[in-house]
């Protein structure tokens, strides 16, 4: 069965009257609870490489202007260790898992 988002978001409307939570939106949008900590997982995954790569630049011109100190190698393994965390979560959740 098709999801319909705009009936879903109707019947939240029907349910609620103020504003509406906005994990109960993302779920009505996306179709289910499981898409949308999918979506955040993906989103984390996102959010940490993209800072894996800020810092190895970072590195890169401390290195460069010989101002590199060893605390830029220790955030860079945490994000690292985050970007794999959340993306063994995200394939867990595509492949039908709870995360």
């Amino acid at each position: 069965m098709l999801h319909d988002p705009l009936s879903a978001l109707a019947e939240l409307e029907r349910r609620y009257d103020g504003p509406i939570p906005e994990p109960l939106r993302l779920v009505a949008r996306l179709g289910s609870p499981s898409a949308a900590r999918r979506l955040h997982a993906e989103a984390k995954a996102a959010f940490f490489a993209a800072l894996a790569k800020g810092q190895i630049r970072a590195i890169r011109r401390r290195r460069g202007a010989g101002s590199l100190y060893p605390a830029l190698f220790d955030d860079l393994a945490l994000y690292r260790r985050e970007r794999r965390h959340w993306r063994r979560a995200a394939r867990l959740l595509a492949s039908g898992g709870t995360g």
